[in-house]
Parts: C-alpha cells; structure tokens; sequence
C-alpha cells in the first residue's frame, strides 16, 4: 500500500471478478451461467483474509455480455446468487457487487470509468475511494484505481506500468493487504 499514516487507513478493497475471483472465460466469450462460474485456486481463502479487514469488499465488474445479448440482467443475477453462496459457505463475505452491462463508450460506468466506484461508495459512506485498493487483472481496473486515486494491486504476471503492485492471485493481495494491517 501506499499509505503510511493513521488518517490513510483502507477504508475498502475494490475487486474485478473474472480474472481475479473467478476463471475468465476465452477471449470473445463471458461466464453466462452460473455452471460456468469456476472460482480460482485460494480465491475463497483470499475473501476470508480480506474480510478481517473490516472494510467494505466490493466486486466491481464490467459484464459486456449484457449488451451483447449472449446474456440477461436475470442470467447474471443467478451467476452472482451462486458466487455469494460459495464465499458465504467459506466464511468470507463480498459487501456489494456492482456491475456495468454497457458496452465500450455507453456509459461512465464501464471501467476505466469510475461509476461503478462512486455508486459503492455512496451505498457505504465510510469508502473513501483514495484510500482504497483496487485488485484486477486488466489495464482497464489499473486505469480506474489510478482515477479515483485507489492504490492498483494486478493480479497476473506480466507488470504493467500503471500498477502499484503485481501480485500472482487474489489469495496473495490479500496476504499483502493483511500483512500490512497487522
């Protein structure tokens, strides 16, 4: 984290879904069902580790396939029902999920956009978003963390110049993230 001081305490962790909690479906393609939703190793261990922090968890997720047609507002409803029953069975917690069913240019809610950030934090007054942490795996996500001043966690392994840091999995931000609060 970039912070240091007392008054720049985390007040929430911003995570994309697919490519960080979830498996990302082949390039062209989405998860549509909720048989399609495969969680990747550790992400349930690294949601209970995040829960101890005691900020809001967000997931913040581009879901292009919407606008596309290849899925309903219903079909991602039953995907993120399944999501929130497995991290609920494993004693984590997701806080919010806020989604964007645009395409590119329809909207300023589509990440790199920061509307999905600003209608989190008004459903959870305490998020400051310049104290926050954003974790994804796309330039997009590191893009947004840098607009709303977030610190940029990249899940993946290949750097990019807009991430403050690179991390292998979401189990390991979170184990830097913990680390850091102890």
């Amino acid at each position: 984290m970039r912070a240091g001081r007392a008054q720049d305490a985390l007040t929430a962790v911003f995570l994309d879904r697919d490519g960080v909690i979830n498996r990302k479906a082949p390039e062209g393609s989405y998860v549509t069902s909720p048989a399609a939703l495969e969680l990747l190793p550790g992400a349930l261990e690294g949601l209970r580790l995040l829960a101890d922090l005691d900020v809001p968890v967000v997931v913040v997720t581009n879901q292009r396939g919407i606008a596309l047609g290849r899925m309903s507002e219903a079909d991602l409803e039953r995907i993120h029902e399944r999501l929130r029953a497995e991290v609920d069975a494993a004693g984590a917690r997701l806080d919010l999920i806020v989604h964007c069913p645009h395409d590119h240019g329809e909207c300023d809610c589509r990440k790199p956009g920061i509307g999905m950030f600003e209608r989190a934090a008004q459903a959870f007054p305490s998020i400051v978003l310049e104290r926050s942490v954003v974790i994804g795996d796309s330039a997009s996500d590191m893009e947004a963390a840098r607009r709303i001043g977030a610190t940029a966690v990249l899940v993946g392994e290949e750097a990019l110049a807009s991430a403050d840091l690179v991390v292998p999995s979401l189990l390991a931000a979170a184990e830097l993230l913990t680390a850091t609060r102890s």
